[in-house]
Formats: structure tokens, sequence, C-alpha cells
């Protein structure tokens, strides 16, 4: 199933990036698994922009973690060694005790390629999964542009 193509506009988070000659392959492009470094990148900027920093310690106050659990990657375009690329994330999706992260990654306006990654939040102790506390999902609708799905 592809990944919605939500505009660069909608994202409220951008961080610029130059392609490293590491992360090129044989044919001169970013090798794919490249591509989950960058959504890293978005995921990292995500949290600091929230005034979270890093997920960790902001879900450790609860007694909890995220993990992830699944990853989809759109590709559409290659990105080349010096271009400078934005990746660009949003929360598009909730659950009751999981959540989507979108990264979209952009040469200028150029959709470049779209990645979910799923988290599921979890407890400390048990290792199950447990609700995404209210402050969280509060914190941000008031954040986002573009409101997340709440499934």
């Amino acid at each position: 199933m592809a990944i919605e193509q939500v505009p660069l506009v909608d994202f409220r988070v951008h961080e610029t990036v130059r392609v490293r000659f590491n992360e090129i392959d044989g044919q001169n492009i970013v090798f794919n698994a490249h591509y989950l470094v960058y959504a890293d990148i978005g995921v990292t900027e995500y949290f600091r922009a929230v005034g979270e920093g890093q997920p960790g310690p902001y879900f450790h106050q609860y007694g909890t973690d995220i993990r992830e659990v699944h990853c989809e990657i759109d590709y559409h375009a290659p990105a080349r060694l010096d271009e400078l690329i934005t990746i660009a994330a949003r929360i598009s999706r909730f659950g009751r005790d999981n959540f989507t992260l979108h990264c979209g990654v952009f040469r200028g306006e150029e959709r470049l390629t779209d990645i979910e990654i799923s988290y599921a939040h979890i407890d400390l102790d048990s290792g199950g999964a447990t609700a995404l506390p209210g402050s969280f999902i509060a914190e941000v609708r008031r954040f986002e542009k573009r409101m997340p799905v709440q499934a």
C-alpha cells in the first residue's frame, strides 16, 4: 500500500543534510538502507521540535518506551552525492498503544522518498503494550499542521 504523499509544507519538522560519499552506492545514488538513517534523523528532530529531546527520556518518565515494529518505504527518485536534501517529519497516526511517524525526503520540492515507521508503546517492566500518554497525544496535536489520524 502506498504511503500518503503529504506536501512538504504540511510537515512541521524540516532538517537539511548533504548527501555524503559514504551514503552512495555503485550507481552513484544513495544506497537504499541510508534512507532509514535519514528517517532516524527525522525522528530525533521531531522529538526535539516538540520539546521532548530524545524519545527515550520522555517516555521513561511514565515507565514506558517505544519500539519500532514496522517500516515501509516508497522510493520515488534517487538522491545523489553532494545534494542538499530535506528530511521532513510528522506524526501521521495514533492508535491506543502505538503511533506512526511519516518522514518525507525531498530535494527542493521534489519528493524522493516516503517512509512510515510504526512504534509500539510498551511498559518497561512487562514489555507489553500500554496506552499512549494523553499528554503526548495532546502535545502532538497542538504541534502538527495536519492532524494525525486517530485509529
